[in-house]
């Protein structure tokens, strides 16, 4: 049994090490971890701008492993859109592993309390545009630190980075800002009120039909 355990020890070391030696994708501190509207951990933003994503059943171990300040190597797989979904983590700082290391059906989800969620009104420049995978924006990070999420439908213009944004919709406050699902969006919060307005004021009715004569 001891000669078992030694073994186990010295293969869990060398893996380990052997993945804290790998070429990594990205590498640097952990700047700000990003949220979903209803407060759950989905990705983070190193230091200097790397943005990684996190699959659901990685998220919150992800999470657990790293603290803003760490220093931290990340392996995945790099978007087109320049997001790497992020499979793997080596904390420089703990010498903590968390790896995707074979497929496994997703764990059931914790029994967490849900977020209060309550309105939300964000406005700033655009940093950083998320896309889909056809290429569709379908989320924004501001620079101001706000997270929005949006129907690609909703938006009616190309977003490019230093744009104006505003957002109206349901999320939650974390420490890193507001993450938010949008319902209306414009360039100021004053448009973005406007189109809100306009999507809950129903049509007039339709003139009556001229009688013949």
């Amino acid at each position: 049994m001891r000669l078992h355990a030694a073994i186990l020890a010295a293969l869990l070391a060398c893996t380990g090490a052997a993945f804290a030696q790998a070429p990594p994708d990205a590498e640097g501190v952990v700047a700000r971890y990003l949220t979903t509207p209803y407060g759950e951990v989905n990705g983070l933003r190193l230091e200097n701008g790397t943005l990684a994503l996190f699959a659901p059943h990685l998220a919150q171990r992800f999470f657990d492993s790293s603290s803003v300040g760490d220093l931290v190597r990340l392996s995945g797989r790099n978007g087109a859109d320049g997001v790497m979904r992020a499979t793997s983590l080596f904390n420089l700082t703990t010498r903590r592993t968390v790896a995707d290391l074979a497929p496994a059906p997703p764990a059931p989800p914790a029994n967490r309390p849900l977020a209060t969620l309550e309105r939300i009104e964000v406005a700033g420049t655009v940093e950083l545009v998320l896309r889909g995978p056809r290429g569709e924006a379908n989320a924004v990070i501001l620079h101001e630190g706000a997270v929005v999420y949006f129907r690609p439908d909703l938006i009616r213009i190309p977003l490019a980075r230093q744009q104006p944004f505003a957002a109206i919709g349901i999320g939650t406050r974390g420490s890193w800002g507001p993450a938010l699902e949008a319902v209306a969006v414009g360039a100021d919060l004053a448009a973005a009120r406007a189109a809100m307005q306009a999507s809950i004021v129903p049509p007039p009715p339709p003139s009556p039909p001229h009688p013949l004569p």
